[in-house]
């Protein structure tokens, strides 16, 4: 009787332990993949491909993590691809920016990647960026992860 107890109580303590450390990795993913969609400044871009981006993908600007994309639609009219996405408000894009779309690395999913513009003025919130440039092909990704010191 005294065994059947200790070994009830081994696997209560065991079971419990795997639940905390499932609680917590999930917490640790949540943290790791947050972005307040409250602190962003939201933005558009209309693209003729959107090919291989999501809604959720990340908004890169030199590798960093600025952003999120909140939706994909179709401007059914001029047949492109509408991307809307906000960007850490505490940036303020040129009105020259630009945006493609690329793999930040050669394993990561694709993501809208900015390039900030040199222009004095101010992008306002809301406002489109009208250099969107197509996605670039995964030889061309190569080619500039090869030949670029491994930056894309």
């Amino acid at each position: 009787m005294q065994s059947i107890i200790k070994g009830r109580v081994s696997a209560f303590i065991a079971s419990a332990g795997v639940v905390v450390l499932t609680l917590g990795f999930v917490f640790y993913c949540v943290k790791q993949g947050h972005i307040n969609r409250h602190n962003l400044t939201p933005y558009k871009a209309d693209f003729i491909s959107a090919n291989g981006l999501a809604a959720g993908a990340d908004v890169m600007l030199n590798g960093v993590a600025v952003g999120r994309v909140y939706a994909i639609t179709l401007n059914p009219v001029l047949g492109k691809a509408i991307v809307s996405f906000g960007v850490d408000q505490k940036l303020h894009l040129p009105s020259d920016t630009a945006v493609t779309i690329a793999a930040p690395s050669m394993t990561g999913n694709n993501a809208l990647i900015v390039l900030v513009g040199q222009s004095h003025d101010i992008l306002p919130p809301n406002g489109m960026i009208n250099d969107a440039r197509p996605p670039l092909s995964l030889e061309q990704q190569i080619s500039n992860y090869i030949f670029g010191a491994g930056k894309l």
